[in-house]
């Protein structure tokens, strides 16, 4: 699960906007490129703010130093299964119909 808003703030206030993006770090002395940091989530309204944000961060060694990278978010809808009765009820049904 990740925050359901951006990771900006100003002055106290959190952007209420959804995130499009996950804001990561590559380590650059992973040849593999397998450790990477999630540092934050950004909305299209954001993106260039935090990542230039972070990057004064970096030069400061607040955070570690290595690649930034802004992946999408890829979105995946569900059914949500609680296991209750009536899940089950419906996957015996399914088995039938096949």
């Amino acid at each position: 699960m990740i925050p359901e808003s951006c990771s900006f703030a100003y002055n106290g206030s959190q952007c209420p906007l959804p995130p499009q993006f996950i804001i990561e770090i590559i380590d650059e002395g992973d040849v593999n490129n397998n450790n990477k940091f999630m540092i934050g989530l950004t909305c299209l309204d954001h993106k260039t703010v935090l990542e230039k944000k972070f990057l004064l961060l970096q030069a400061n060694n607040v955070v570690p130093t290595g690649k930034i990278v802004l992946t999408p978010i890829k979105v995946i809808h569900t059914d949500c299964i609680k296991g209750n009765l009536e899940d089950e009820e419906e996957v015996k049904l399914k088995r039938l119909l096949e």
